[in-house]
């Protein structure tokens, strides 16, 4: 007679699945927290200033994509951001976070309904929490993009779209009921306004959005059922068009004249795919040497959830899926990353800058969560197998349930170290901030025109002004000033 697992022991896994998510929703409210202490510096201040001297929004866009950017989109987003006021800029990162970890969790509780998972919603959640914490604690630059707005519309907020548009994708494609003719039509025109959209951001993420959607063509194309690709095509076909629409509008912008003169004619494309190649392996092995606790943290949360969140039925289960699944994940990984490097090679002829490669550092963290999701799920089978029928049989939901629980420990840990290290730093200098706008703004209302006022510390290399700064004339003419220095 087979031995079977009491229920007392496999009803263990949903408390500590509640426990993991808890602790990572906890990791992450201490940077949303940060963020309320977030300023205009540097580009800010030349995005706001552009726009209130426009008679609208679409006037601002057009003047910043003719005179300073080729991203069509950005000043869009920056001045829906100021109808609310300029407090509203405190806001911002808690928005993204919250919106990213709304978006990415709606898709992956799809995802893990696919896959059989057990309660797909607290999976989801547990799942996009893990991803979205990991990638901004191990951001490149993290003030930058996410604490700065105009890094954090530039590289952060792709994520957002991101997230959303793949879901929205994966959902139209396994959904049962077929659309009426218009919503056949309307779907497809969606995807692709949301690819157009997300596309005039960043070349950055407009290169791996791209390339993804290049990928999942050929994945579809040869891997699909019939039914599969009737439904997916179509939305993937007017999402890659409405994406090289997308890099013809960024390819042809006035604006590239200035990059031109400051980095020099671009080169030869074979150089591009080559360096971006070496500059995608160096980015991935640099994150196992320079971030090596947390890399390798993120690789166990994700083990632990593949332990606990395994399920017989799970597609996972299947040796050849199982299989495909190891060797995909980081190939794919690889690959989405060199397209992100494309972009900085091709237009500044260098590795990319910190804050661009917080979409990379997002797909090396996505990579590792998929990658050790499926290690869970193979030690979890290699576990029943071996105990099968025996009273051992247990230990596999106790090492689920204390694994998924040793895992929660460190974004508690994390969470503590962030709020003693960077708190001071980051209400001292919104104080300071905060002191100084207010003394510009009494001085410009007594009718002054010229202002000399105290210097503060760059916040994470985001420029304030000083003497003979740039910042200093779009800081001038976000406060209606002649002209506006600290010494």
């Amino acid at each position: 007679m087979k031995f079977k697992s009491p229920d007392k022991f496999n009803n263990l896994t949903p408390t500590a699945v509640a426990v993991f998510s808890t602790a990572f929703a906890i990791g992450l409210f201490v940077f949303i927290y940060l963020g309320f202490f977030s300023r205009y510096g540097a580009d800010d201040y030349c995005f706001s200033g552009t726009l209130f001297k426009s008679d609208n929004i679409l006037q601002a866009t057009t003047t910043w994509y003719s005179n300073t950017s080729n991203r069509y989109t950005t000043m869009l987003l920056v001045g829906a951001s100021e109808w609310f006021g300029r407090s509203a800029i405190s806001f911002l990162p808690a928005l993204a976070i919250l919106s990213w970890l709304a978006s990415l969790t709606w898709t992956l509780s799809h995802f893990s309904r696919k896959l059989k998972f057990p309660f797909p919603a607290v999976s989801g959640f547990a799942l996009a929490a893990v991803i979205v914490f990991f990638s901004i604690l191990e951001a490149p630059s993290r003030y930058q993009s996410l604490y700065w707005r105009s890094g954090m519309v530039t590289y952060f907020v792709p994520l957002i779209f991101f997230s959303y548009l793949i879901g929205f994708v994966l959902t139209e494609t396994w959904r049962e009921q077929k659309r009426p003719p218009l919503g056949q039509f309307l779907v497809p025109a969606w995807v692709g306004f949301g690819f157009f959209f997300a596309g005039g951001l960043s070349e950055t993420t407009l290169a791996i959005q791209g390339g993804a959607l290049g990928l999942s063509i050929l994945a579809v194309w040869f891997f699909s059922p019939a039914d599969g690709r009737k439904k997916s095509l179509p939305m993937l076909i007017t999402a890659l068009i409405a994406s090289i629409i997308a890099l013809v509008i960024i390819f042809i912008a006035p604006a590239n004249a200035i990059r031109i003169d400051a980095f020099g004619p671009s080169p030869a494309l074979l150089g591009v795919f080559s360096y971006s190649l070496i500059y995608a392996w160096d980015f991935m092995r640099e994150t196992f040497k320079s971030l090596p606790t947390p890399t390798m943290m993120s690789l166990i949360a994700a083990v632990s959830l593949g332990v606990g969140l395994w399920k017989e039925e799970s597609p996972l289960t299947n040796r050849k899926t199982f299989t495909l699944a190891l060797i995909a994940i980081p190939l794919i990984t690889y690959l989405l990353i060199f397209f992100s490097m494309l972009p900085s090679m091709y237009g500044q002829h260098t590795y990319p800058g910190a804050r661009s490669l917080m979409a990379s550092r997002s797909l090396m963290v996505s990579g590792l969560m998929g990658l050790g999701l499926t290690i869970g799920f193979g030690l979890r089978m290699g576990i029943n197998k071996l105990t099968a029928g025996q009273k051992l049989s247990r230990l596999a939901p106790l090492l689920s349930f204390f694994l998924l629980l040793a895992s929660s420990l460190y974004p508690l840990y994390t969470a503590n170290k962030t709020m003693n290290e960077l708190m001071p730093w980051y209400r001292s200098h919104a104080e300071i901030w905060d002191q100084r706008d207010a003394q510009i703004r009494q001085s410009v209302a007594a009718g002054e025109t010229d202002l000399v006022v105290i210097q503060i510390d760059d916040m994470d290399g985001v420029m304030e002004y000083k003497e003979n700064n740039w910042v200093n004339l779009c800081a001038a003419e976000f406060y209606g000033l002649n002209s506006l220095s600290a010494p």
